[in-house]
């Protein structure tokens, strides 16, 4: 968490952080779609594994949308906690970017004949690993870099 947010210091919005995690477990019903009607996840022996990367990824998303949330508020220099625009645009942003480079990821990889011959879970489970890498490092590099700004000026 970034030592020079003030609305952090103040006390916690766990209120934001619910809204943040809702949008979060939102986002991957089109995850669970994709792997139940494309991928067939569901008829694997696997199901424990499916359920086990669904969790980690609204853990790995709610993560990223507090980072950028916190940059945004930066950006935005509003540090007020009914200023609802940081973190309706932090979900909207990291969303965005996840179906992206997951979508990518996956049509990238589906040409592939070594990608084909794994369990649906294994396919799965590396796009999914792919694209919260990516935007685990997006939002993460967004904080630092609004941190510096701050720090410069």
């Amino acid at each position: 968490m970034s030592a020079l947010n003030i609305q952090w210091k103040l006390g916690k919005p766990f209120g934001i952080l619910v809204i943040l995690a809702g949008f979060a477990l939102i986002t991957q019903i089109p995850m669970i779609y994709h792997a139940r009607e494309i991928l067939e996840v569901v008829s694997s022996e696997y199901l424990a594994a499916y359920i086990t990367i669904i969790i980690a990824a609204v853990f790995i998303i709610s993560n990223a949308e507090v980072v950028l949330y916190e940059a945004l508020l930066i950006r935005l220099r509003s540090y007020d906690i009914k200023d609802y625009r940081a973190p309706f645009l932090s979900a909207s942003i990291i969303c965005v970017v996840y179906y992206v480079c997951y979508f990518l990821t996956y049509s990238a990889l589906v040409g592939l004949e070594l990608f084909g011959l794994q369990d649906p879970v294994a396919q799965y489970a590396f796009c999914q690993m792919i694209s919260l890498l990516l935007i685990m490092v997006i939002s993460f590099w967004y904080n630092r870099r609004q941190n510096k700004v701050t720090r410069g000026a």
